[in-house]
């Protein structure tokens, strides 16, 4: 499987994976691509919250990363998942991130009410 298919199969994964799991105090998932150049063999996900990470926000992190697992028979046993929620998070992302989840933030502008900024 090349780069970007893989890159392909784990955001479309990562997206049926999230279904029914995204909460209110979710603020993004960042995602990284095992980089075998740069040493780094994981698929890695960060799950941004807003406050506190309690036993609800880790057991859906988990179920998330179980079922991206499932859909991946074929990837090589030399590369790992490190699936982790953060909380208190920045939307911030890491060297090698991208989003595949990224909530709107108002950041302080006025809205109507459907969703648009006034001036």
């Amino acid at each position: 499987m090349g780069e970007n298919d893989l890159r392909v199969h784990v955001l479309l994964s990562m997206q049926r994976a999230m279904w029914e799991a995204v909460t209110l105090d979710l603020r993004g998932v960042a995602l990284a691509l095992p980089d075998p150049a740069a040493g780094h063999r994981a698929i890695s996900a960060r799950f941004l919250y807003e406050g506190e990470v309690g036993e609800f926000q880790r057991e859906l992190t988990s179920l998330i990363e179980s079922y991206v697992i499932a859909d991946f028979p074929q990837i090589p046993s030399s590369f790992v998942t490190e699936f982790q929620a953060v909380a208190h998070a920045d939307r911030q992302l890491l060297e090698g991130e991208e989003w595949v989840y990224l909530r709107w933030e108002s950041d302080g502008l006025a809205t109507t009410s459907d969703g648009r900024a006034t001036s």
